[in-house]
């Protein structure tokens, strides 16, 4: 394709914050913007005190209802400012984890993120009890139907909430006890060093976590295996201390549903606008594709010269591979122009992106392990946060994370609270963009390139339909013991070896058993359960990915006003006003996954010829 922003491909894979605030670390502007918003904050405080009871309210007019209209479009614009805030202090702490002052950064915002969540129990308080009549009033006025899903969600919130007293203690404990439980755990992960072969393979060296992970994508299965060993080491060492944080987390979180009259499921499902009954559907037709999977991973295998696959094959690369890395501005080219067939809209962001610095790819020490997308909205920003090793694994990565840029950019214009997107739907853009590389890649592949995109896309589907369900069944486990005793390394790592080796069968010889150690996913104290949602995202926008191939271009239009929608729609809503479909039936998810079986198939065909 033509290639007309200036600047892209970008030969520079660190990302610019300095528009943002300057200084990194040090920035002044930084904090005078802390400052201001503590103050502003307080000010929400004053305002929200002053705001009448809905439930003491026969109706809802005149200056009451201008006052709680004011009140929310306050509270959106001081979200925004804070989240910006955040994800200026996150992103300098991910990429300086050798840093102590760039670590702490994050931690200025414990404050200002507990005062909001006070400020969201007191809202719930006043909303307890509402009629049908006064919340009309409210969710109809013309500057505050766009949010209605939102303000919805905190009438049900404040039926289901302790008491305002006992939610204000909650907010309290949390900021240093459950929360700080998690960034104990994002400070000793990111710290971790793990011992490796070096370049040579005469001797080794320390390398961060994130880049040993891209080691179990090298060709020569010496080199993974030694990652993998190395990584197990790592883990091990710190697996009591970890052990006691996950337990800390876990005990945290059954206190507080049980106190509010859930279980472990409610507010994850909650938090992701989707029904208990979507999950169990999606989960039981997922469970169908274990024997093919299985099927695949014999034959890649049989490809890699082994009897089983071990753990460290699971990404080891097939077909025509070579020892020479991916450029990075190769990768960026190739993104793009697998895209653009799809829509000039996607394909011109993601350059405008890139060339704009947005995306931190460096492959060094001193980084934390993962990836992420994260927005700016005041700015009008997205950030990207990964490591690229130059894999066509890392290829992926950063399509994906262009997804979840280009969608947080179709909703720059939104209100806080309409931009309020679930998991499940923001994995939606992310794993489009996965799909249409690879698809527009594979169309025109023969032989040996075909067969190593095949086990690209292959791998995806061992990732979405056997992995991410065991990570759902480990973590409801981990709540099931929780509930009668405590969580130490050794129960742990049975549970993990356990449920991780009935969910991928006999396709490999065994598991990582420090899995539920490295997963920084179940360290996640915001939101429990960081995980269904991929696999919703990935046969859900497997879904949407076969409409556009039937309705051509044009649907290119449509999806971007389906992910717009995204935060004013729960899940069901989404599915059946863009898909006509009711995703609580397993039929749907089935349909979504059924061309995984198309691909077994010539996948082991390549491997016979």
């Amino acid at each position: 394709m033509k290639n007309d922003i200036q600047g892209f491909p970008t030969p520079d894979p660190s990302w610019d914050l300095d528009v943002i605030f300057p200084g990194g670390a040090d920035s002044d502007e930084f904090d005078e913007a802390i400052t201001a918003l503590m103050g502003d904050i307080d000010a929400l405080v004053a305002q929200v005190e002053k705001l009448p009871a809905l439930a003491e309210l026969d109706e809802l007019s005149g200056e009451p209802l201008e006052q709680w209209v004011q009140f929310i479009e306050e509270s959106e614009r001081i979200q925004d400012r804070a989240r910006e805030a955040g994800a200026f202090a996150n992103c300098v702490a991910v990429t300086n984890t050798d840093e102590p002052k760039a670590m702490r950064l994050p931690m200025r915002l414990n404050s200002i993120q507990t005062q909001l969540r006070s400020v969201r129990v007191e809202v719930e308080a006043r909303f307890r009890g509402v009629s049908d009549e006064v919340f009309a009033s409210l969710v109809e006025h013309p500057n505050l139907e766009r949010c209605s899903l939102y303000l919805r969600e905190i009438r049900r919130d404040a039926e289901q909430a302790m008491s305002p007293e006992l939610e204000s203690l909650a907010v309290d404990l949390n900021r240093d006890g459950l929360h700080a439980w998690g960034q104990l755990y994002d400070r000793i992960s990111a710290r971790i060093e793990v011992v490796v072969p070096d370049e040579e393979g005469t001797g080794t060296k320390k390398v961060s976590v994130g880049q040993a992970k891209n080691l179990l994508s090298n060709p020569k299965r010496d080199v993974r295996k030694k990652a993998f060993e190395g990584l197990q080491v790592a883990w091990r060492e710190k697996a009591p201390e970890l052990a006691m944080i996950l337990n800390s987390i876990i005990g945290s979180e059954r206190t507080l549903y049980t106190r509010r009259g859930g279980d472990e499921l409610t507010m994850p499902l909650q938090a992701n606008r989707v029904e208990r009954a979507t999950v169990e559907a999606m989960f039981e037709a997922a469970d169908e594709f274990q024997d093919v999977l299985v099927d695949y991973m014999h034959a890649k295998a049989k490809l890699l010269g082994v009897d089983r696959l071990a753990w460290y094959d699971l990404s080891a690369p097939v077909g025509e591979t070579s020892d020479e890395k991916i450029s990075y501005e190769q990768a960026q080219r190739f993104i793009v122009d697998q895209v653009s067939d799809f829509s000039e809209r996607m394909s011109g962001f993601y350059q405008q992106a890139l060339a704009d610095q947005w995306v931190e790819a460096e492959d060094r020490p001193g980084k934390a392990q993962g990836g992420f997308c994260t927005g700016f909205p005041v700015s009008g920003q997205v950030r990207i946060f990964m490591t690229f090793g130059g894999t066509p694994g890392g290829v992926q990565t950063l399509a994906h994370e262009l997804g979840h840029a280009y969608h947080g950019w179709l909703m720059r214009d939104l209100g806080a609270f309409e931009r309020k997107v679930p998991m499940g739907l923001a994995e939606t853009a992310s794993t489009l963009s996965e799909v249409l590389v690879e698809s527009a890649a594979l169309e025109r592949a023969e032989g040996a390139e075909k067969l190593r995109l095949l086990d690209e896309r292959l791998q995806r589907g061992v990732a979405f339909l056997l992995d991410i369900p065991a990570r759902f069944r480990l973590e409801r486990a981990m709540h099931a013991v929780r509930e009668h005793s405590e969580l130490d390394e050794d129960q742990l790592t049975e549970l993990t070896t356990d449920i991780f080796g009935k969910g991928f069968g006999e396709g490999v010889s065994g598991v990582d058993p420090t899995f539920w150690a490295s997963k920084l996913h179940f360290f996640i104290t915001g939101l429990p359960f960081y995980n269904f949602p991929y696999t919703f995202g990935y046969l859900f926008s497997r879904a949407v990915y076969e409409r556009a191939r039937q309705d051509g271009p044009a649907y290119a239009d449509v999806v971007d006003q389906l992910l717009v929608d995204t935060g004013r729609l729960t899940a069901e809503e989404i599915g059946q006003r863009y898909l006509d479909a009711d995703l609580t039936e397993p039929d749907f998810w089935r349909e979504a996954a059924a061309s995984v079986r198309e691909d077994v198939a010539e996948f082991i065909a390549l491997v016979e010829e």
